[in-house]
């Protein structure tokens, strides 16, 4: 049975409970959960930064809990996490993570195919998809192209853009010139332009691809930021132009809802600039006939409050002046004669809330406390000489966004607000110490954890995480913590700019009432009421589908017509059997035990019994990811200039440092090869390596397969024994790896992604059928560019002196993972099914003995140790230990923590690392 909320009734000497009969009471019948994402569940990402370049690996952990308290969930045990181009529309990548006690951790490795530009990585269980986009986890990050970093290419010149008024719109008109960016490029290019509230597409024929194609265009005239997306055959190429960066919004959002004319009004105001960040701002309010009311200044974030009387009949005005001596105007919400005025006094740790109601009456109100979706307690009381006056005690709420509701005598709303209740001593405490405040380049640095809640020891999972100061912070302007996450982004819909700034002083949180005042009354995510479930919490590794039976059935047999015996029989070690029946529906879902990898092939088919019947067709269901929708004007913003100078600064010198990070582009007019097919696939291999020294195509591959060699390396070691051994690691259940005759190591890269170390067991099975061609590069210049993409160890175990690569293309264009073909047929379903993601361990360098320290190998990294699992034990202690490399200054310690019963707890801490 639902349980029902709690009503307080406030009664004194001027609150007198009374019993209402001209209306039906709808808070009798209410019950405690009210909205629909109540029951959601919260997914916390925390990444190794938020800017990379195409060669690093992006490490994250997600922290996946129940709503309302935020204790583990208990409710999914599986986590999507996909990187994503939203530009592009498409998923780059995706981790299938287990969830253990609210806990999963994975990465993304970057590669040198990722384009420039900014991506998102987000998060979500089946569960959530209840809930829509509100509730998946999405966090923006920038890649940087480590190979064109000297010398880019502009392909789209001579932008020149004008008003025109008679039209309302901007006149655009630019040169593209495809052949700068794309020297192989042949056939037809797309232009793809995007702006806020609109987007177009342009193709560029391959009739007119001259030295440059003039293009124009015309956009709104409000139009702050247009965004050009050039596609090649072999390459993508973006760049944002700003056409007004004096454009900005300016929003005023009364206290409670409603300006009253005659009753003194707090009001709440957010100013964006022309990129979507707040601006620290001054202006004045005017009335109609331009008399100053009032002046207003915001913070740095762009939000403040401003009071004064507005007057029955009259309109305000907001206005602004720019730097330029430009003036705005922005009208204010309009001024209603009758109605009520909300306003929220903090005094002390106290908050006081008062209603004024421009009728000097008695009337009856309704007070309605809320939080996450979740009915807190009611208020029932009087308006003495119409005003009403409570005062509410933080302790008796939970941390976090509160909400509350006034309804009139009659039940309806009359006025609404959020505020933020604090209450510290609600986190766990987190005390971190190291065994010293600075150190040499290389040394150890020990460190100690002790979790506490209440002052008293608590186990706790924590996450670990050293960086280097002024990179991190420079790079990461958007910072987040896990504080800031769960009690404040995770309730209130759309960004929150600079989250954790909130957090870092007393003096910040109390600013955070104009972020309440602007954004939080609308746009909180618990507004929706509860609606059916279309989607089921996922509790491990599944295949569902469907059996149709093509016969006709009579109707005596209709009850159980659908109802089919299924044999299921997955491979690999172990091999795995299973029997089901499915539903009346003819929906089945076999339940798959934990297992790691890129997906296990298996096959279902009837049962002897059910096989009798021979129009059956078994149905496999694809897993559908959520639509990919961001806000066009948030993802063409201009990267910001002072995160683009370190970035550039920091590859170059990684390249300086470390040259085989540095592209070895060969010049295709110095070679000849009259029957060697340069395809788009082929393009970007044959300038960084050159053309191959063996090709084996798949006519070649087809012709000569025999039974005993349909899996790749079995058909080069019988076919190419000159060119290729094969070399097989452990019994039974072992794999092979490839070695190209002479190199000490042959780095694999299928469809132009090189294969990481700890995939290499996978290779060799590949069936021949599904590879279009393989080819051998004995190039060892360029080879060694895939070392920080293929080991762990990377940068302090050396490259390999004499690599070779085999380059395998298949049909299917998507790695490794595209290699294993997909079959379907009536009756005998052959497929792959899901497994979790292979986990990978932050490879942390060590330097137990300085004399055998290789200092000619340089340590640049700026992630200095990753581990996001650490568990303390009863006492709340835990110790770990990394080692730091050769970049010096200061250091940063963040670690996050979470307990059983939901308690959240942040700590950072700083250290030097001495130059040299």
């Amino acid at each position: 049975m639902a349980k029902k909320f709690f009503f307080a009734f406030i009664i004194a000497n001027i609150f007198l409970v009374v019993t209402l009969t001209s209306a039906q009471n709808p808070f009798e019948n209410e019950t405690e959960i009210f909205s629909n994402a109540a029951d959601a569940e919260k997914i916390y990402l925390q990444l190794s930064g938020t800017t990379f370049n195409n060669s690093e690996t992006i490490w994250f952990k997600a922290i996946v809990t129940d709503v309302f308290d935020h204790k583990p969930t208990t409710k999914s045990s599986v986590l999507h996490v996909e990187l994503i181009d939203p530009l592009d529309n498409r998923i780059v990548d995706k981790n299938l993570l287990k969830i253990s006690g609210g806990l999963s951790s994975g990465f993304f490795q970057l590669y040198s195919s990722y384009t420039e530009g900014k991506y998102i990585i987000r998060a979500y269980t089946e569960w959530n998809k209840n809930f829509g986009s509100d509730f998946i986890s999405s966090v923006p990050i920038q890649i940087y192209q480590l190979q064109k970093v000297d010398g880019e290419s502009d392909p789209i010149q001579d932008i020149v853009f004008a008003k025109d008024l008679n039209s309302s719109t901007f006149s655009l008109s630019s040169n593209i010139a495809i052949k700068e960016l794309d020297t192989l490029h042949t056939g037809d290019a797309m232009l793809y332009m995007n702006w806020k509230g609109g987007r177009d597409s342009i193709l560029l024929k391959s009739k007119s691809l001259k030295s440059k194609i003039n293009i124009k265009h015309s956009v709104p005239i409000e139009t702050p930021i247009v965004s050009y997306r050039l596609h090649t055959k072999n390459e993508v190429f973006t760049k944002s132009v700003v056409l007004n960066d004096e454009y900005g919004s300016l929003q005023f959002f009364p206290e409670g809802g409603s300006l009253i004319g005659g009753l003194q009004s707090v009001m709440g105001f957010k100013f964006l600039d022309y990129k979507g960040k707040g601006t620290e701002i001054e202006g004045t309010i005017v009335d109609g006939n331009g008399v100053h009311v009032a002046d207003f200044k915001s913070n740095i974030l762009g939000m403040g409050k401003v009071t004064f009387i507005p007057e029955s009949e009259q309109t305000y005005y907001g206005i602004l002046r720019t730097k330029s001596g430009t003036t705005f105007k922005y009208k204010l919400p309009a001024v209603r004669e009758k109605g009520q005025v909300l306003s929220l006094i903090q005094k002390d740790s106290i908050k006081e809330l008062r209603i004024w109601n421009k009728e000097k009456n008695q009337d009856s109100l309704f007070v309605k406390f809320f939080s996450r979706g979740k009915n807190l307690f009611l208020i029932k009381a009087r308006f003495g000489n119409g005003m009403f006056s409570y005062k509410i005690t933080p302790k008796n709420l939970p941390q976090g966004v509160i909400g509350l509701t006034v309804f009139d005598k009659f039940y309806r709303p009359i006025a609404e607000r959020h505020f933020f209740n604090e209450k510290n001593e609600e986190n766990l405490s987190i005390s971190v110490e190291m065994d010293r405040d600075w150190y040499s380049r290389r040394d150890s640095a020990q460190v100690a954890i002790i979790t506490k809640f209440k002052n008293h020891p608590v186990s706790a999972s924590v996450s670990v995480m050293a960086v280097d100061s002024s990179f991190f912070c420079t790079t990461n302007l958007e910072r987040k913590n896990i504080i800031s996450y769960f009690l404040l982004q995770s309730d209130i819909k759309g960004e929150v700019e600079n989250p954790s700034y909130y957090f870092e002083s007393n003096k910040n949180l109390s600013e955070l009432d104009y972020l309440m005042l602007t954004q939080g009354w609308t746009n909180y995510k618990y507004r929706e009421n509860k609606k059916p479930r279309l989607f089921n919490a996922q509790k491990g590794l599944e295949v569902t589908g469907t059996v149709t039976n093509f016969q006709k059935v009579s109707k005596r047999d209709e009850s159980n017509k659908n109802r089919y015996e299924l044999n299921m029989l997955v491979m690999g070690e172990p091999m795995k059997a299973y029997v089901q029946e499915t539903d009346s529906l003819g929906r089945f879902k076999f339940t798959l035990g934990e297992s790691y990898g890129l997906g296990r092939n298996f096959v279902i088919q009837p049962t002897e019994v059910s096989n009798k019947i021979d129009d059956l067709k078994i149905n496999i269901n694809k897993y559908k990811s959520p639509e990919i929708s961001y806000e066009i004007e948030k993802l063409i913003v201009p990267i910001d200039s002072i995160a683009e100078t370190i970035m550039t600064k920091k590859i170059r010198e990684d390249i300086r440092l470390d040259p085989i990070l540095s592209s070895n582009t060969i010049a295709l007019n110095e070679v000849v090869v009259s029957d060697y097919k340069i395809t788009p696939e082929r393009a970007n291999m044959v300038e960084l390596h050159g053309i191959p020294d063996v090709v084996i195509e798949n006519d070649e591959l087809v012709s000569k397969q025999e039974k005993w060699t349909n899996k790749l390396y079995r058909w080069l070691l019988f076919n190419y024994p000159e060119d290729i051994r094969v070399k097989r690691f452990g019994n039974g259940q072992g794999f092979e790896l490839a070695y190209v005759h002479s190199a000490d190591w042959t780095y694999v890269v299928i469809d132009g992604i090189p294969v990481h170390e700890e995939d290499y067991r996978l290779i060799g099975t590949i069936p021949v059928r599904t590879v279009k061609s393989a080819e051998i590069i004995r190039n060892t210049a360029t080879a060694n560019r895939y070392h920080s993409q293929v080991f762990n160890c990377y940068p302090i175990c050396p490259p390999p002196p004499f690599p070779a690569i085999l380059a395998i293309y298949t049909y299917s264009g998507q790695g490794l993972n595209g290699a294993f073909p997909k079959i379907k047929r009536t009756n005998l379903i052959n497929d792959t099914a899901p497994q979790y993601s292979v986990t990978r361990e932050y490879y942390s360098p060590e330097y137990h003995e300085p004399s055998k320290i290789d200092w000619s190998v340089p340590d640049r990294r700026t992630l200095l140790y990753w581990k996001p699992d650490i568990l303390t034990n009863s006492n709340g202690e835990a110790k770990t230990t990394f080692f730091n490399g050769d970049i010096s200054g200061k250091m940063m310690l963040i670690v996050e923590g979470f307990t059983s019963s939901g308690h959240l707890g942040y700590s950072e801490l700083s250290y030097e690392i001495d130059k040299p």
